[in-house]
């Protein structure tokens, strides 16, 4: 037990520890060597920040992208797992590989080479075309989580339903998405939060007329502005904590996570 509470805290302390940090740095108007601690606070950094006129469009640009390659990516990932768990033809081995490949391969030849195509097919500049690319990033995770809920799932419950007279869209609305629930926010909020922080797909298709908080964000760290790139830090992880519950709340119903007890 002693253990248990010992990992715990210091999970809570790496977790919260840099947190900290990018606060300080958020407010840190004066933050000089050898001081440990900023000599002076302020809210000069939050209104640059707010002052910058991408900063409302970033925040909007980064939430409908994710949302929306979150949805089309499940929409993408449900049906070819379900292909894949009744399927007796293809090895399980060649299965995953095929899944993380975009993985495997480097994410900078896949983005200049899809940016090549784009531009022929004249999606490049466009939400369209960004929202592809985070799909192809985000499948992988989706499907690894979404194949074992549907081996865990099995075809029983699919089958009594059908045998009580259910249709085929009665069986997957009432009897696969409810016992399908909990694997479906895991796999839609981990591929939320894979789109809201993709900077090379949206830095290269995006063509600089979509701009997302990425966008933002990374200039200012990799310069060495660490007040401006820590208000965006914040920003980022409270827009996306909020789009993550926006997404638990519409695959969750009224109650959640906890709608469904198996």
């Amino acid at each position: 037990m002693k253990n248990k509470v010992l990992i715990l805290w210091l999970a809570c302390i790496l977790v919260l520890v840099p947190i900290l940090m990018i606060v300080l740095w958020a407010l840190a108007v004066k933050w000089t060597y050898p001081a440990l601690l900023p000599t002076r606070y302020g809210w000069t950094y939050f209104h640059r920040a707010y002052a910058d006129p991408n900063f409302w469009p970033s925040i909007w640009n980064s939430t409908l992208i994710a949302i929306i390659a979150t949805f089309v990516t499940l929409a993408i990932a449900m049906p070819a797992c379900r292909f894949l768990t009744l399927q007796n033809i293809l090895p399980g081995r060649l299965i995953e590989f095929v899944i993380y490949l975009p993985l495997i391969l480097p994410a900078i030849a896949i983005v200049t080479s899809m940016e090549t195509e784009f531009l022929q097919w004249q999606i490049s500049g466009t939400y369209f075309g960004v929202v592809i690319l985070h799909v192809f990033f985000m499948l992988p995770y989706a499907m690894q989580i979404l194949l074992e809920s549907y081996r865990k799932l099995g075809t029983n419950y699919q089958l009594m339903a059908q045998n009580l007279g259910a249709n085929p869209w009665q069986v997957f609305w009432h009897v696969t998405v409810p016992l399908l629930r909990p694997g479906l926010i895991a796999a839609a909020s981990l591929c939320y939060i894979i789109s809201y922080s993709q900077y090379l797909p949206t830095f290269f298709v995006g063509d600089s007329n979509i701009i997302t908080l990425p966008l933002l964000l990374i200039p200012f760290a990799n310069n060495g502005r660490f007040g401006v790139g820590s208000v965006y830090s914040l920003i980022f992880i409270a827009t996306s904590l909020v789009g993550v519950g926006i997404i638990t709340t519409i695959i969750g119903g009224r109650h959640g996570i906890k709608r469904q007890k198996y």
